[in-house]
């Protein structure tokens, strides 16, 4: 990475690390963040700002680092992280009633969006795929990616299309005062489409989907994690009635972080 370009992303990474943790931080400890939501959409955010603030964050800053000494592993998980933030921080902006944090929302989104694209000319993908090819699980990781993408448009549509053909809105979006579901928009619009794509490349051998599966794995790793933590902030709440939910999540999460190890260890 040409050195001007790396120490940009390293500084724009820090600055997204401590708006992150400044909004986590309000989240959890900060009454008038979610005085506007729904008890439901509230706690779910609580249980998301526990886990930016406990795993996002360092995550991020760790790969951040690496990938400033050249490391492509490090590079990687980094985009994942960002990735992930994106994902999260359009659903603060859009879907969160207007707070006290709303700048630093679309500042996180922004500052993501912006380091991101800055950094894709620079990454060295002829190296990663020589590198991290050879002895990468890969169809492994592409059947998970189908695995994980169908699961998750199933649960969507089969709450969605009954929904559409009856006029109503489903009791989710209704639980959580919200106009639609941004989880479903994002995944049906972009997120569940991005991994069969990937996962088929990689069924292929095509070698840009070897750049492409590890953030992903990053990606849901942290996603299936933001899962789990929602679940245990709704045990905490009453709002839940067992721990199968968070403990499901918990263990795809770790799955999904050994399977990204396993792409990047070389």
């Amino acid at each position: 990475m040409p050195e001007d370009s790396s120490r940009f992303t390293l500084w724009a990474t820090f600055a997204i690390a401590a708006l992150v943790a400044i909004t986590a931080i309000a989240g959890l400890f900060w009454a008038p963040t979610y005085a506007r939501e729904t008890p439901l959409w509230a706690v779910q955010a609580v249980g998301g700002d526990a886990v930016n603030l406990l795993v996002v964050v360092p995550v991020l800053l760790v790969g951040a680092i690496k990938g400033h000494r050249r490391s492509a592993a490090g590079r990687l998980v980094w985009l994942g992280a960002l990735g992930y933030l994106l994902y999260n921080f359009v659903i603060y902006t859009l879907a969160a009633h207007f707070n006290p944090l709303f700048l630093i929302y679309c500042a996180v989104l922004g500052l993501s969006f912006y380091t991101t694209i800055l950094s894709l000319p620079s990454l060295p993908v002829d190296d990663i795929v020589r590198r991290l090819a050879p002895r990468a699980p890969r169809r492994t990781v592409a059947i998970l990616l189908l695995i994980l993408a169908t699961a998750a448009a199933l649960a969507w549509l089969k709450e969605d299309l009954p929904a559409s053909f009856t006029g109503r809105v489903p009791e989710t979006v209704t639980q959580m005062g919200l106009l639609t579901n941004p989880v479903h928009v994002l995944d049906l619009s972009f997120l569940l489409p991005a991994l069969f794509m990937t996962a088929i490349m990689l069924l292929k051998r095509k070698p840009v989907a070897h750049v492409l599966a590890p953030p992903f794995l990053v990606l849901m790793a942290l996603i299936s994690l933001e899962i789990a933590g929602i679940g245990v902030a709704m045990l905490w709440r009453g709002l839940a009635a067992g721990v199968a939910m968070p403990a499901f999540f918990f263990a795809l999460a770790l799955g999904l972080a050994t399977l990204a190890w396993r792409c990047l260890r070389v």
